[in-house]
């Protein structure tokens, strides 16, 4: 699969506007394009400007015919004017799950406000020290597993790494809402990952995580990746 994790920063006066834009983009990829598995949207709880993406396709081809879409085209236009800076792209592989349900889309599942902004989402971006990857990648699949077979809360843990900087990995988790997440890190699977990364992190600073609500898809879409045991 072709994963990318992007993270956007919208002018703060074109806050709703830019956000209508990035969810008919969005949208309309998820339901148009075969090999567009999930597109999501996510905003940050503490400052609504700053927006996380998580994009996975089929394959290489998939991305080309995504780019090539006139709604896309649209989008890139104007994003000129909504946008404060540059947009984070970063260019992953999978790490877990081996397996799971990839596919956002539900046959029949309304795009409705009724639906909206109930889960809580991490989107973080965790900087290694580079002889420590390997480590870190055993002891974050031990969590990730714990967390989607354990926790009834947790829809999804996945884990990227990113192509041209190995030691960036990404964590791309789904809870049911604010409490699942809440004790989620309360866990022994969590503290037993957490104690051993402390000291695998190049700089707490260096790491970036956005938290809060999903802006696309609806709650009623298909946010879980199953339960995935490898």
């Amino acid at each position: 699969m072709e994963i990318n994790m992007v993270r956007l920063k919208l002018k703060k006066d074109k806050i709703i506007n830019g956000l209508k834009e990035i969810q008919i983009n969005a949208e309309s990829s998820v339901n148009n394009e075969t090999g567009c598995r999930r597109f999501d949207v996510i905003q940050d709880e503490e400052d609504p400007s700053r927006i996380a993406l998580c994009e996975i396709f089929n394959d290489q081809l998939s991305v080309d015919n995504h780019f090539s879409q006139e709604y896309f085209k649209k989008f890139r236009d104007a994003s000129r004017d909504f946008l404060e800076e540059d947009s984070f792209f970063s260019h992953c592989k999978l790490i877990f799950p081996i397996e799971g349900v990839w596919d956002s889309k539900k046959n029949n599942a309304p795009v409705d406000d009724a639906f909206l902004s109930g889960l809580y989402v991490i989107h973080a971006q965790l900087v290694i020290k580079e002889d420590r990857v390997d480590d870190f990648i055993r002891e974050i699949k031990l969590d990730a597993v714990g967390s989607v077979n354990e926790e009834q809360g947790c829809l999804r843990f996945d884990v990227f790494q990113d192509i041209k900087t190995p030691n960036h990995i990404f964590l791309y988790e789904v809870y049911t809402n604010l409490s699942a997440f809440e004790y989620h890190v309360t866990t022994p699977h969590f503290k037993k990952w957490s104690d051993a990364a402390e000291e695998m992190f190049v700089s707490e600073k260096e790491n970036i995580v956005i938290k809060g609500k999903n802006i696309f898809p609806s709650d009623n879409w298909n946010w879980s990746s199953g339960n995935p045991v490898k």
